[in-house]
């Protein structure tokens, strides 16, 4: 491979989920936020808005709603896994950063993952690690949500697009293995 930063920050980063009880710097935060800024949208729209959570209170908030949520769904493999990761969700992270974006769209989506991605390559290269949530959008609507959107200031309007949970790993994990089977050369 390549001798390239870049692509050495893409190879080792892998989704972690526990963290240590370390908050993020100042200086950490600023980069992470001005990362995220500099992530492109589908005709420079720039549409999406980025809620960076720290308050423990709201992210302990949102784990809950997310988990009552779950318990409640009756989707019984979707409780055993949440049950074999202690009922966690945000994995104790001290930043949770929310893009929400609007509803309607064809691009939207596209957008939030394309942030989701620039903020957890942005966190590894600084020595930070991360996790791609969808599952904390069941905070966000039905039953309970308006009480969580007012907490969060998440903007009339717009809705979870994904979430990524970032901060100091508190556990080991690879990054996944390569398969070459999905890769389809078109020449």
């Amino acid at each position: 491979m390549l001798n390239n930063p870049v692509l050495d920050t893409i190879a080792k980063r892998s989704s972690i989920r526990a963290y240590a009880d370390t908050p993020l710097t100042c200086e950490q935060l600023e980069a992470l936020k001005l990362a995220v800024l500099a992530s492109p949208t589908a005709v420079n729209a720039q549409a999406q808005r980025h809620l960076f959570i720290t308050n423990p209170d709201v992210l302990a908030d949102i784990e809950k709603a997310v988990v009552d949520k779950l318990l409640a769904s009756g989707d019984q493999a979707t409780i055993d896994r949440i049950a074999g990761r202690n009922y966690k969700v945000l994995y104790d992270a001290p930043l949770l950063v929310i893009v929400a974006i609007p509803a309607d769209g064809t691009y939207y989506k596209v957008d939030a993952g394309i942030a989701a991605q620039t903020l957890a390559l942005a966190a590894k290269s600084m020595g930070l690690d991360s996790v791609i949530l969808g599952m904390p959008a069941m905070a966000f609507t039905g039953e309970g949500s308006e009480a969580l959107r007012e907490k969060t200031c998440f903007p009339a309007g717009l809705e979870y697009g994904i979430g990524v949970a970032i901060g100091h790993r508190a556990m080991d994990k690879d990054p996944h293995e390569y398969d070459m089977a999905h890769i389809i050369d078109v020449k």
